[in-house]
């Protein structure tokens, strides 16, 4: 049973700790997640504390693990907040940072640890943190309690909750607590909802431009082939240039942008029927009011992609700063950032799924190897994109690489597959038996297993995947 009142009870409790060690002076390091939602939830309580003449660091991380947690620990710091990780770590952050910590995350955490106050967690209140709420809908409600006025960031929880795949509902919809968000931020004016096609840079690019760059979901043949797209769109008989001028998706007609996802259909999956086809590209859409109408952070789920990106491409820096308002220099270098990231997993994803070598088929699970190929930040994006391919719909899927000592996977539920196995439960647990760490959600986890664990990890796995 789901109760938001104790949720933001908690979160109320949470915010008079904060805003009382602020008035201590103490100095706050934020510890986010290397990945859209861990970069916008530090951001959120970053600027939180700053409105209240607070100091802070924020660093973001891949991982939470001892080696990391004595590095935080022999920082300078007064407290320390960690945002869209750790929640498997709770004992061992409380046993070296002597209770100087608060955690703010929507992963599933262990049973014991749903009774600590110094953490606020979905799972806690009895929602869904895989499919309901983010961590930076989180960290707003807590940068909300701690003034009001603070409802001026909801815009960056509807970016990391669309950037988190949560918009699972009717249509490409949010729905939940973040619904709830949504809602603040549309009253602000700081978000339009509308039904459009889900093509990136509906605004800013090139209508085949647009096609090619798009990733969710993965066209074959198409994402990450301008000249394809090109042709594709030609032969719609869609103009495509007006008065020496590429036009945009947004430029078009109802009648055209019908069209144009029409020429896409026969690229798309094929055991749909064309109706199911045309659904899985139009949805809602969510624009950010406040940003420029030629920039990529106009559309929620494009700046997503870019704060990733960021991440990814081992310059979150410059995410945070765009998080936190700088419209210059970061935006400029952001941008570069995002061509490089979508060049590097086209070309990726085309030398994976061009050799069959590296697909291994198992009773429960399709697996992708990437060892030596795929840079340990770049799994969890390569699989979230192949896993939606219509060759990998009727089992778990699963992308692999390979990282000094051990492995490292991502795991993902497809999604047209009916299964009740639960990722983040089964992969902590499968991992733990092996001295290994993981977890997640339901629909999607990860993990790390040392080299000489990988054998019998996966013939375990595969028999806990089967259940």
């Amino acid at each position: 049973m789901s109760n938001f009142d104790e949720l933001q009870k908690r979160a109320k409790d949470i915010s008079i700790q904060i805003i009382n060690l602020i008035r201590e002076g103490k100095t706050f390091l934020i510890i986010g997640h290397i990945d859209a939602d861990g970069i916008s939830s530090a951001s959120i309580i970053g600027k939180a504390i700053k409105r209240k003449k607070g100091r802070f660091i924020i660093r973001i991380c891949r991982e939470l693990n001892n080696e990391i947690l004595e590095d935080i620990k022999s920082g300078e710091y007064d407290f320390h907040i960690f945002c869209d990780l750790g929640g498997g770590n709770i004992k061992s952050i409380d046993e070296s940072l002597n209770g100087k910590w608060l955690l703010i995350d929507h992963h599933q955490i262990l049973s014991a640890d749903n009774d600590s106050k110094q953490v606020i967690n979905s799972w806690q209140f009895g929602f869904d943190g895989g499919k309901e709420i983010s961590a930076a809908g989180l960290a707003y409600f807590v940068a909300k309690a701690m003034d009001e006025e603070n409802t001026d960031l909801s815009w960056l929880p509807v970016v990391a909750m669309v950037a988190d795949r949560q918009d699972k509902g009717e249509r490409r919809a949010v729905f939940g607590l973040n619904r709830n968000i949504l809602e603040d931020a549309v009253k602000a004016g700081l978000v339009k909802v509308s039904i459009d096609v889900l093509l990136y840079g509906r605004e800013t690019k090139p209508i085949h431009e647009a096609m090619a760059s798009t990733t969710t979901p993965f066209i074959p043949n198409l994402s990450g082939n301008k000249n394809a797209c090109l042709a594709t769109l030609a032969s719609s008989g869609v103009q495509l240039k007006q008065d020496g001028r590429w036009r945009t998706l947004s430029d078009l007609s109802e009648d055209e942008k019908k069209k144009v996802v029409e020429s896409m259909i026969p690229y798309l999956n094929p055991v749909e029927s064309p109706s199911a086809a045309i659904d899985s590209l139009i949805g809602e859409v969510y624009t950010m009011e406040k940003e420029d109408e030629h920039s990529s952070l106009r559309d929620a789920r494009e700046f997503g992609t870019f704060l990733n990106a960021c991440g990814r491409m081992k310059r979150a820096g410059v995410g945070v700063s765009i998080c936190l308002d700088d419209r210059g220099q970061a935006l400029q270098d952001g941008e570069s950032i995002l061509a490089d990231y979508r060049r590097s997993l086209s070309k990726l994803i085309h030398v994976l799924l061009d050799d069959e070598n590296k697909l291994v088929e198992k009773n429960s699970f399709n697996m992708i190897i990437g060892d030596d190929l795929i840079d340990e930040d770049m799994v969890g994006s390569i699989c979230s994109i192949l896993s939606g391919l219509s060759r990998f719909e009727k089992k778990i899927f699963l992308v692999r690489t390979s990282v000094q000592d051990h492995y490292k996977f991502s795991l993902r539920k497809p999604p047209h597959l009916e299964s009740s196995v639960n990722l983040g439960l089964i992969v902590h647990e499968v991992c733990s038996s092996y001295g290994g760490s993981g977890g997640g959600h339901e629909a999607a986890a990860g993990c790390k297993i040392l080299t000489s664990h990988l054998k019998a990890f996966l013939k375990t796995l595969d028999n806990s995947l089967s259940v």
